[in-house]
């Protein structure tokens, strides 16, 4: 693998599950991998999916509508005048 792949090993990469819920994926980050000096890349779990058996590892990233595991999502902002 070379740097742009991998990120460079200067910063983690995501470890997502993707869940399917009633036809919708949902993606669950569940740890993070690090790029390593001879290409290969070691991942860390904290969390292991249960009924998911696609994992994808990627630069993290935030959703727009991304709730908090909780389900509960986060209060409106206000809007200022």
């Amino acid at each position: 693998m070379n740097d742009s792949t991998t990120g460079g090993g200067k910063k983690p990469l995501a470890v997502y599950a993707i869940l399917d819920r009633n036809g919708k994926n949902f993606w669950m980050k569940v740890g993070a991998a690090f790029a390593n000096r001879d290409g290969s890349i070691t991942i860390n779990l904290d969390a292991v999916p249960v009924g998911s058996y696609r994992l994808q590892v990627r630069e993290q990233r935030t959703w727009d509508d991304a709730r908090p595991s909780n389900g509960v999502p986060p209060p409106l902002a206000e809007v200022q005048p």
